[in-house]
C-alpha cells in the first residue's frame, strides 16, 4: 500500500475511535500501528477547556504534516515538491531539530492556553506538558545517535537538535514512518539545486510579487548576507510569494533570521509557543513568542523575524525599522 494508502487508512481508523466505533483492524506495518496508537492517546486527553477530540485530532494530521516542512512552504496537491524540505531546513536551522521535540505531536500535547489571530497569522500560546520524551520508532531503532556515537532509544528535548547517524553525520531530518533519514549535508545539496541565492539587495525585488522591504537597523557587526529564493518546478524563480533573508554577523558567526511572505491563503501559517505577548510594531499589532521571534501583518505582506542571539529590546528594534 502506498503513502497515500496508509494516511487515508489512519484517518478512516482514527475516525471511527472517534465516533466511538470500536476496531480491531490493524493497518499494514508496525510503525503505523505505533501512530495510531498514539493518535488515540491523544485524543483522549484534555487538551483545553473545552476539549473537542475532532479538532484535536485535525490537528494532530496538521501538525504531522508541519513537520515534514507542508505548512512552511504550500504547493499544489499532489507530492511535495523537494522545495518544501529545503524550506522546511531553513527553519530546522533557526530552530533546531523541531521534530524531536517531546513527539511528532507536540503542539497538540500541550493545553492550548490561548489562539491569537492576526490576520494570515495564528498564534497559539500553550501550557507545557508533562511529557518530556518518546521512544524512538521501529524503523528508527539502531539508526540514530549522539554526538558520542551511543545508539538512542529515546528522543528528548536533550538530545533534540544533536541526532546522528552511525558514522557521524548530523541528520536534519528523520521520516517515523519509513524510517528514511536525510543528513545535514543532503540537506544543503538539496538546497543548493533548490534556492536562488541573490546577494545584491537591488535585484530583491526583481524576483517577488511584493515589495520587499529591508531593516534599516541592524545591530552592531550585522550587515545583510545574502537572499534566498525557492525555484518553482521548471527550476526558475519569477514573482515568487516567499523570500529567506539572512543578516550576518562575520566576526561571530552569528546570524538574524527573516522570512517576508506575501498575505494571502496560501502562505497563511500556524505555529505555537509556551511564551507569547502581544505587542505593536510600527501601531500594527504583532506577536512576539519564545523572547526571540517576532511576526506580523502589515500592506500585504507576512514578516517573521528571528534573532536566536539578540535581546527582545534590539529584535523589537529591528522590526520597527521596517517601514
Amino acid at each position: 500500500m502506498g503513502r497515500k494508502g496508509i494516511e487515508d487508512r489512519f484517518a478512516i481508523e482514527m475516525d471511527a475511535y472517534l465516533k466511538g466505533i470500536k476496531s480491531s483492524n490493524k493497518l499494514e506495518s508496525e510503525e503505523c500501528n505505533e501512530l495510531l496508537e498514539l493518535g488515540k492517546a491523544l485524543s483522549d486527553k484534555d487538551f483545553s477547556e473545552s476539549s473537542n477530540k475532532e479538532e484535536v485530532f485535525n490537528k494532530t494530521l496538521k501538525n504531522i504534516s508541519k513537520y515534514k516542512g507542508e505548512d512552511i512552504m504550500k504547493k499544489s496537491k499532489g507530492t511535495k515538491h523537494p522545495i518544501t524540505k529545503v524550506a522546511s531546513f531553513a527553519l530546522v536551522c533557526i530552530l533546531g531539530f523541531s521534530l524531536m521535540q517531546a513527539s511528532f505531536a507536540q503542539d497538540v500535547i500541550n493545553k492550548i492556553v490561548r489562539t491569537i489571530s492576526l490576520g494570515h497569522i495564528t498564534i497559539y500560546e500553550e501550557e507545557s506538558s508533562e511529557i518530556e520524551s518518546y521512544p524512538v520508532p521501529s524503523k528508527l531503532k539502531g539508526k540514530v545517535f549522539d554526538k558520542d556515537g551511543n545508539p538512542i532509544e529515546v528522543f528528548s528535548k536533550d538530545n533534540a537538535g544533536n541526532i546522528y547517524t552511525a558514522d557521524g553525520e548530523k541528520i536534519a531530518d528523520l521520516d517515523f514512518l519509513t524510517g528514511e533519514i536525510t543528513t545535514v549535508a543532503q540537506w544543503e545539496k538539496e538546497k543548493e539545486e533548490y534556492t536562488l541565492v541573490v546577494e545584491n539587495i537591488s535585484e530583491l525585488n526583481d524576483y517577488t510579487c511584493f515589495n520587499v522591504i529591508l531593516p534599516s537597523y541592524l545591530p552592531e557587526g550585522y550587515e545583510f548576507d545574502r537572499a534566498e529564493f525557492f525555484k518553482d518546478e521548471n527550476g526558475i524563480v519569477e514573482n515568487t510569494k516567499y523570500i529567506v533573508l539572512y543578516f550576518t554577523n562575520e566576526k561571530t558567526g552569528k546570524y538574524i533570521y527573516m522570512q517576508q511572505r506575501f498575505a494571502d491563503e496560501e502562505t497563511a501559517y500556524e505555529t505555537g509557543a509556551d511564551k507569547v505577548e502581544e505587542i505593536k510594531i510600527n501601531g500594527v499589532d504583532a506577536i512576539m513568542y519564545d523572547e526571540r521571534n517576532i511576526d506580523w501583518e502589515a500592506n500585504g505582506v507576512i514578516y517573521m523575524l528571528n534573532g536566536r542571539e539578540i535581546t527582545k529590546n534590539e529584535l523589537i528594534k529591528i522590526a520597527e525599522s521596517i517601514k
